[in-house]
């Protein structure tokens, strides 16, 4: 079954409808949350998340600016806080300036994943690695990094993730899973989105249930 992850906003107005949509949606079934780093502080963001969530996986982004000790506190605490939900976000490129702070600060061996975007080969995992992530931008660019990787000695623990806008209407949403899985993709990766939330929590239906929104919607 396709795993369905939601891109929140680090960025918001009102931090009581943020938090509400973010356990709306775990409630709904979403695998996991990723946060992007273009507003307030991820990592603070994930833990406020971390308090009203209980089942998705909480995605975070390590950058070269997060090392040393910093990072191993910060890994450590949001591990906790979490209850072991955590996953390690790094881009491929990023990966040889952040390898050896990661290596000292995850000794909780919280799961790592590395996103490469170019297929595999572009970056190897080590022993502080768990697995790569693929991006593929469409059904037939994700059936063949699917050959590929087949192919080209990616780890077992590889996954394979599209990102897709915001779905417009159920029957677009439900043929773009349905494309997407037979192309052999993990999961997708949507944006928030007012819609986003009923099409989680009634999923496989075909009736368009546009009277249902997110808060911040």
């Amino acid at each position: 079954m396709l795993k369905i992850g939601v891109l929140l906003p680090s960025s918001f107005e009102d931090a009581g409808d943020f938090l509400a949509d973010a356990r709306a949606l775990d409630a709904a079934g979403a695998d996991s949350l990723w946060i992007d780093g273009d507003g307030h502080e991820p990592w603070l963001v994930l833990a406020a998340i971390a308090s009203v969530t209980g089942r998705a996986r909480l995605v975070a982004p390590v950058s070269a600016a997060r090392e040393g000790a910093s990072l191993e506190g910060d890994v450590r605490t949001l591990d906790r806080l979490s209850r072991g939900r955590l996953v390690l976000r790094v881009d491929g490129p990023s990966l040889p300036d952040v390898r050896e702070s990661l290596t000292r600060a995850n000794r909780r061996q919280v799961p790592v994943v590395v996103e490469a975007k170019e297929g595999p080969g572009t970056a190897s995992p080590d022993a502080s690695v768990a697995g790569l992530v693929f991006a593929c931008s469409s059904p037939a660019a994700c059936r063949a990094m699917r050959e590929a990787m087949s192919h080209g000695g990616a780890e077992p623990s590889s996954e394979l993730w599209a990102l897709l806008p915001s779905p417009q209407d159920r029957a677009q949403w439900n043929l773009a899973l349905r494309e997407y899985e037979e192309a052999g993709a993990t999961g997708v990766l949507v944006p928030a989105g007012p819609r986003l939330l009923d099409m989680l929590r009634n999923a496989g239906e075909d009736e368009d249930r546009s009277d249902l929104s997110l808060a911040q919607g």
